[in-house]
């Protein structure tokens, strides 16, 4: 198999991985929990604007 005696290091560099997935793990998951976010508000506000149809015309009450 691997031969993955780090003796002396060992003790720096188990930690260090376990930090690094830690935070990589931490990122990935609020990138995912932002993300749901914004598709939930992007549907309300759409839902929003199909109910109001004035809220699509512009200021000399031109369709955009």
């Amino acid at each position: 198999m691997l031969d993955l005696d780090m003796s002396p290091y060992a003790a720096f560099v188990w930690p260090a991985w376990g930090l690094s997935a830690l935070v990589l793990g931490a990122v990935v998951a609020r990138a995912v929990l932002s993300a749901r976010r914004w598709k939930t508000e992007l549907r309300r506000l759409e839902e929003d604007s199909e109910r109001r149809p004035q809220a699509t015309q512009g200021a000399l009450g031109q369709q955009r």
